[in-house]
């Protein structure tokens, strides 16, 4: 009996690993791609800031309603409610070119935050499903870190579909091709929510609070401290990284789509040393936070970088770091939590950060004024969250 129950978990598991691979392609083209085509509509950099501040602050609200919803009803639907946001901006983006719903699809798209290989890997309800499974923390970093991985190689699509458009702009123009390129997209996503829909439903969990448990807000507090402080580096740095290359650099698209390519295959072998290195408890904390603070600091490096090329291989050196530390870190941010508030905890936990990426519209007007600027920011702010996560995460 308990050999087919964790036969069915293992197929569930491959399941999700299908599904973050279809959506890593989908999602990774449409977060690297949009501020790109709300360029190309001609609407400036200031806008395009502007714009995201809403896409962040829209991500947050579906974020924590669809968190709470899977402590109750359970996180496969979690995870299903997850796609639909990308599912329908994706739709939106396919099949119309009226620029007030190119506008409202990037807004409800999700795709605010940075459009690292990982990206593809995280949406509401992943760790929570997962924790409820394996319960040795080592394990999670090892299935945590598999998912990353996986979407991570799948993201390479993502970033090569940007690169076609280069080709595909020769005989559609430069909106046709991307409006193409959205249709594959939409028909990814949509596998993922198939993939989602064949899951093995994970069981409801006994809510004793209708929030969350005393200790586990004392505990995510201090997640929540150190998210804000990332997110509003992310919002600064990241959330315009495509549309930052284009400015600073003035390259095309598709030299954007390659170096996002390079990027997500040293993003997964960043995920693979983290599946493969066994980490204790005690550690989990200190590479976390180191990671965090390498980071900011190559985002410094790269920023007053005066060349495209130096400029691009900072980058992709940057996720090899954030490959390895970000499953280690969404591991250690649930050791504080009660079962029965992980879905809630999750979502509480990430919105912060989620609203805080909404810097992304000062980040705009930086962008305008003085390119490196919002980078350097980022990554100051990046290096402060890396000491902060220590400090405030190592007793647990």
């Amino acid at each position: 009996m308990i050999f087919m129950e964790e036969n069915a978990y293992s197929r569930s598991f491959r399941l999700i690993l299908a599904s973050r691979a279809f959506r890593s392609v989908g999602l990774i083209f449409m977060a690297i791609s949009l501020p790109l085509y709300l360029l190309v509509n001609r609407i400036s950099i200031v806008n395009v800031g502007l714009i995201y501040v809403g896409t962040a602050l829209a991500n947050v609200s579906v974020t924590i309603g669809i968190g709470m919803l899977g402590d109750r009803v359970g996180y496969k639907y979690s995870l299903m409610l997850g796609e639909i946001p990308a599912l329908t901006a994706s739709g939106m983006l396919a099949f119309t070119r009226s620029i007030p719903l190119i506008i409202t699809a990037t807004i409800i798209s999700g795709s605010a935050g940075a459009p690292g290989g990982m990206r593809g890997s995280f949406s509401v309800g992943i760790t929570p499903y997962l924790a409820r499974i394996w319960r040795d923390p080592s394990i999670r970093i090892a299935r945590m870190a598999q998912i990353t991985f996986v979407a991570s190689i799948a993201s390479i699509g993502g970033s090569l579909l940007l690169y076609f458009h280069g080709f595909l702009s020769h005989i559609y123009g430069d909106i046709g091709a991307f409006e193409i390129l959205y249709h594959v997209a939409f028909l990814l996503i949509l596998l993922s929510f198939a993939s989602l829909s064949m899951v093995r439903r994970d069981e409801r969990q006994k809510k004793t609070t209708k929030f969350l448990r005393r200790e586990t807000m004392r505990f995510s507090t201090r997640v929540i401290i150190t998210n804000v402080i990332n997110g509003s580096a992310i919002g600064f740095s990241m959330a315009l990284i495509s549309a930052w290359f284009e400015i600073r650099y003035g390259v095309s698209a598709s030299k954007i789509g390659l170096v996002f390519t390079f990027s997500y295959i040293t993003t997964a072998i960043g995920s693979l040393m983290a599946s493969r290195i066994h980490i204790s408890k005690e550690r989990a904390v200190y590479f976390g936070s180191l990671t965090r603070i390498l980071q900011g600091t190559l985002l410094i490096v790269m920023a007053l970088s005066p060349i495209f090329l130096l400029g691009s291989a900072i980058y992709i050196i940057r996720t090899i770091v954030a490959g390895f530390g970000t499953p280690i870190r969404n591991v250690v941010n649930i050791q504080g939590v009660k079962d029965e508030d992980l879905g809630t905890a999750s979502s509480i936990q990430g919105a912060p950060s989620r609203i805080m990426q909404s810097t992304s519209g000062i980040a705009g007007y930086l962008m305008d004024y003085y390119p490196p600027l919002p980078v350097e920011i980022g990554g100051v702010i990046q290096i402060i969250g890396g000491f902060v996560y220590f400090k405030l995460l190592r007793k647990y």
